[in-house]
């Protein structure tokens, strides 16, 4: 009995403009388990620290810290 493994990773992403981030990877997931793969591990890659505030200009801007990745390792029986 073989197996075969996937690495799927779900991860944040702007979206359109600066202050939106929209979830990504999450239909391909989905699919994958819609079609019999199964959930083996999961493991959480950090985000990146933003710099927070600070002056540019005559403006204070603001840089948001990037949300971690969740990595989901699925394996499925091989045919």
């Amino acid at each position: 009995m073989s197996r075969k493994f996937k690495v799927v990773p779900v991860m944040y992403a702007a979206s359109g403009d600066v202050y939106t981030l929209k979830l990504q990877n999450t239909e391909a997931l989905a699919g994958l388990l819609s079609d019999g793969w199964s959930v083996m591990r999961t493991d959480v890659l950090p985000g990146l620290g933003g710099k927070g505030e600070y002056e540019v200009g005559p403006n204070t801007c603001y840089e948001p810290s990037s949300p971690p990745t969740i990595v989901y390792i699925l394996e499925k029986e091989a045919e």
